[in-house]
């Protein structure tokens, strides 16, 4: 007998996403009957109903939110996962009988959030779009991602510098104007170049002082991406520098985009088992003149310098603002990012499977 599809995921609503409406939330609970249905708005609810979902045997996960409610809910499945095979493994052989590691389950991303990096990627329609075509009985293929992980968190993408610092000027702008008729205008791209060119630049223009950054390499493959776009190896054992010098944003991605469509990231995917390392030096100036090439990917600049990498420890002169996924993580002087061992299989809805005979 063929198998119904669609109850084997669970959909995870985040109640703080800035499209997880009333609306959509009705209609999500319309479909009840053929998925299962859960809505958090803590980190601790989310965590918990990762771990049930887990428990229950759910084969995958739906994240309803923005890229970081994506991070959060993947990296609670690995903890949870990695908590419950380090008690498989202390069982004695007889215990162990019958049972079987645990692992991944697939991944599947609405576009409910703000940014939605993953959305060109893989083909997410609008709204609720996916997961009604999954109950429907439809099915997709699926893509194989790297992550990135640091201080215990898998992301696909975070930045450190300028960009953070927009996302600081972002919630700044979002809590001064909260009047319900200026939410339709503040929370959205265009609050995004408000914030800009009210608070990022200005503060840049009279507060900015040159940061000094060092990249070290972590793991043995290194690439330089050249100006002609070839990618060039490095010879740079573990430990070693191999930038030092001024920067005003270092991101660090294994999927291209980061929100609206903004390609930051154009070699994230280059190599499998690599993270794109950009490292910008570029002024305030530079980066306004060329910003529909900055955009679209296509910029290249001595002020702006691209690495692969399996894995960067960054130290800066001072405290930078940081961002995981679009949220906003504090200040950070030092930080090491690597590739995951861990890579997720996530829903491409772009790729849509025939129905069995």
């Amino acid at each position: 007998m063929e198998r119904n599809r669609s109850k084997e995921f669970v959909v995870i609503l985040n109640e703080n996403a800035r499209k997880v409406t009333r609306r959509v939330h009705g209609s999500a609970e319309k479909i009840v009957p053929r998925i299962s249905l859960y809505s958090s708005r803590t980190k601790e609810e989310a965590q918990h109903i990762i771990r049930e979902a887990l428990d229950r045997g759910y084969h995958r996960i739906i994240s309803g939110g923005g890229d970081g409610t994506f991070s959060h809910l993947l990296s609670s499945a690995k903890h949870c996962l990695e908590e419950k095979n380090a008690q498989l493994h202390k069982m004695g052989r007889q215990a162990r009988d019958g049972l079987s590691r645990l692992t991944m389950p697939e991944f599947g991303v609405l576009r409910l959030g703000t940014g939605n990096s993953l959305a060109p990627v893989l083909g997410i329609g609008p709204g609720l779009k996916p997961v009604q075509l999954l109950a429907r009985g439809r099915d997709f293929a699926t893509r194989r991602f790297n992550m990135i992980e640091a201080e215990g968190k898998c992301f696909t993408f975070c930045g450190l510098g300028w960009d953070a610092q927009i996302l600081n000027d972002y919630a700044w702008l979002k809590e001064k104007f909260q009047a319900p008729w200026l939410t339709r205008f503040t929370q959205n791209l265009v609050g995004y170049l408000a914030a800009i060119l009210l608070r990022t630049i200005p503060t840049v223009a009279l507060t900015h002082k040159p940061t000094q950054a060092i990249a070290r390499c972590v793991g043995t493959r290194l690439y330089r991406i050249r100006d002609d776009r070839s990618i060039q190896p490095l010879e740079c054992p573990p430990g070693e520098a191999f930038y030092a010098g001024s920067c005003n944003m270092v991101g660090v991605a294994t999927t291209p985009y980061y929100g609206y469509h903004l390609k930051a990231f154009p070699y994230a995917m280059a190599r499998p088992g690599l993270m794109h390392v950009r490292i910008i030096k570029a002024g305030v100036p530079e980066l306004l003149a060329h910003a529909a090439s900055i955009w679209q990917g296509t910029y290249r600049s001595s002020n702006v310098v691209d690495y692969l990498a399996e894995g960067v420890d960054l130290t800066f002169s001072a405290a930078l603002p940081f961002q995981i996924g679009g949220d906003a993580e504090g200040y950070r002087k030092r930080i090491s990012l690597q590739v995951s061992q861990l890579t997720v299989n996530l829903l491409d809805f772009a790729r849509p499977l025939l129905p069995s005979a």
